[in-house]
Formats: C-alpha cells, structure tokens, sequence
C-alpha cells in the first residue's frame, strides 16, 4: 500500500499530534512496514509480540540516568493498547534495573521485560529462566572477573543479572561510562563496612583492614562476595588486589587518568581468558562475558522474545518484531521475525548488507504507533 493512500486512524492522529510526529513520515513508515511483511510473507494481521531495546529508541545511548524519550512512555502505552499485541523490553540490561526503569521512569505496569540478552524474561510478575542459574557458574564467575581485574590494575562494577550465562561488567566506568548516574547506584553507594557486612552476612569470611576488604581467593568463598556485588550492591565499581590467595577490593572514586575506550579494549581479553567466555565490548565501558553454553545453544534477545511471545499468546503462531540499534539486537533465526532497525544505526547497516527483514522507525515513538497502524490495516480493520 502506498504512503499515499494510507488514512490514520483519529486515535492515531490524536497520538500523532500528542507526540508532535510527522503524519506524512508516520504513513511512509507504515508503508514499509505493510512492504516488508508482504514481500517476505510475514502476518502484520495476526499475533505480535513487539521487543522494545532500551538504549537508543527509548533512552539516549549516553544517557545513563535511563531518562525516556518525551513521549514514549505515552507511545509504548498506546501500542500495548492494541488488540492481539504484546509488548515487551528486550534488552542487555538485568531485570533489576528494568524493574526500576519501568516502575520509576516508564510508570507503565502492564510492560514486561526480557532482559540480560534474552536468558530470563518477567511477564505478569513471573520470573522465567531461560538459561538455568548455577549457582557454582556464579561464583566462578565473580572470582575470575576480579582476577583479572587484579591482573589488569583496572576497576570493575558488576550487574546485577539473574542469569549466570551472560556476565555483565563495567571496566573502569564510573566516570567513564556514567555509572555513578545509574539509578541504582546514584545516591546509593554503599560505604566499606556495609560492603563488608553483605559479604560476611552471605557467607564470605572477610574483614574490613585499613579501608580495605580482605577475603579469601576460593570459589566456596565468593557466595557472599556475589551477594554483595552483584545482588545487594550492583554496579559498584571496586580496585581490586590479589596476594597470598587472598583479595582486598576497596572503592575508588576516580577512573583511572587516560583510560579511553582503546584501552579498555586491550584490557578485555585477560577478562575473556580468566573466564573463559567472550568478550562483546560497548562504548559505555560495559563488557559483558558471555559463557559457551550460551554461544553454543540458543540463546539471545530473538529467542528470549519468542519465548515470552509463548507465555503470552499459549502458542508458536505469532509475528516477533524487535526495535533496536546493535548487533546484538539483530534476531540470529529470522524465521517469524522482522528487525526495526533504529534509523542511522549499526543495526539499520547490518540489516542492509545482511539481507535481513527489516524497516526503520526513528524511535520508539514513531515505532509504536506505526506498528498499531500497520497492524490495524493488515486486519482490515
């Protein structure tokens, strides 16, 4: 169907000029969508689960206050409206911080979230792991990643993920990558002793000697270490030293001076070979450790959405479609699948020299209601 031909319905129009968007751009988007489920057979008129990324189409990238777009609150709650339309966040970031982003900044309690690069997903108030937490993985993890934080003499913050597969740190980032912005953290930051108490009150022997927290280098021993950085006090960043199978980590206020992105790029493959995972490295110094049980089996933000598509509709009969602007947004089985891929990005190049179903939205914004009405028009309705 033509741009031209395309009527927006008045409950589109009024949300149209609510968010101030281009009519004319509105209808030209939803004729690329119409476009591209007709020429790769895709059913815009039946079930759809839509995979919203956080950074990029509904916070800026540099934003680290996780501050949405004005408006796309409005836009998401408009599209979730929709009849036979689920909606989702589908996203690196752990459920924790999505929890805080979606009940403080979106305010939109009917949003569910598949988080940590699709391994867990909340629907309704239910957690579901999709990559089963271990509980030994956990541990081993948090060990190897202050080892080589040790190794590398750089300061490292740990996420608060559920899942044990997908390992995300922050690598000299308070400063760097904004960390300190992050509404977990801003305001928030524990002292050493409260640290210290988290640790011993989970199961590590440590003590706090001379500003520092002393424990030992066993994985037994990492039970409360993990309860503190990663559940208790995530993404705060420590230095961390390691002498006579002991370590002692203390806070530091200050980045280390000239630590840019090219060198935390050279710093990243000690932390891929201390843990034995791969590296996939973000310009906001955030470096998540994916295990080879992920790499291996399928897991990611794709088949994360079209399991909590599962949950929602009872079957396998819908259309999943996920805005974003990374790689990591791309859908590895493009099987039932469209890519939004976010205008001028990473993701709208990949999508064009790979070949991969795709359209692309500004934002979240104009996303939201050109998908409502690319659906409506595809039902005919």
């Amino acid at each position: 169907m033509a741009a031209t031909n395309i009527e927006l319905s008045a409950p589109a129009v009024r949300m149209a000029d609510k968010l101030k968007l281009d009519k004319d751009k509105l209808k030209r988007l939803i004729a690329d969508i119409l476009a591209v489920g007709e020429k790769h057979n895709r059913n815009l008129a039946g079930q759809i689960v839509c995979g919203l990324d956080v950074n990029g189409p509904i916070v800026d990238c540099d934003d680290s206050e996780l501050t949405p777009y004005p408006g796309a609150a409005e836009a998401i709650s408009y599209l979730i409206g929709q009849p036979d339309i689920e909606v989702t966040l589908c996203t690196g970031w752990d459920l924790n911080s999505m929890e805080f982003f979606k009940e403080h900044r979106l305010k939109i309690d009917a949003l569910g979230t598949v988080g940590e690069y699709g391994m867990v997903f909340e629907r309704g108030g239910k957690f579901n792991y999709l990559y089963p937490y271990n509980e030994q993985e956990a541990f081993t993890f948090v060990r190897d990643v202050l080892s080589a934080a040790a190794e590398t003499g750089v300061k490292v913050a740990l996420q608060g993920n559920f899942s044990t597969g997908a390992g995300a740190t922050y690598i000299e980032g308070d400063v760097n990558g904004n960390v300190l912005e992050h509404p977990l953290v801003k305001g928030r930051r524990p002292g050493m002793e409260q640290l210290c108490r988290a640790m011993v009150e989970n199961g590590s022997e440590a003590e706090l000697v001379d500003g520092k927290i002393i424990f030992g280098e066993g994985v037994p021993n990492m039970r409360g270490v993990y309860q503190a950085l990663v559940k208790e006090h995530p993404l705060i960043s420590v230095r961390v030293e390691r002498e006579g199978g002991k370590f002692s980590i203390w806070i530091d206020d200050q980045d280390a001076p000239g630590f840019d992105f090219e060198k935390l790029k050279q710093v990243a493959p000690v932390f891929e070979k201390r843990c034995g995972r791969k590296a996939l490295i973000y310009e906001d110094f955030g470096v998540d450790l994916i295990a080879p049980a992920v790499e291996k089996g399928n897991y990611g933000k794709d088949s994360g959405l079209r399991a909590f598509g599962r949950d929602a509709f009872g079957n396998d009969d819908f259309l999943s479609i996920i805005i974003g602007d990374k790689r990591s947004d791309i859908p590895k089985t493009l099987d039932k699948t469209l890519m939004a891929a976010q205008k001028g990005s990473q993701a709208e190049q990949i999508a064009n020299d790979e070949g991969i179903p795709s359209f692309n939205p500004l934002d979240v914004r104009d996303f939201a209601l050109a998908m409502a009405e690319a659906h409506r028009l595809a039902v005919g309705a």
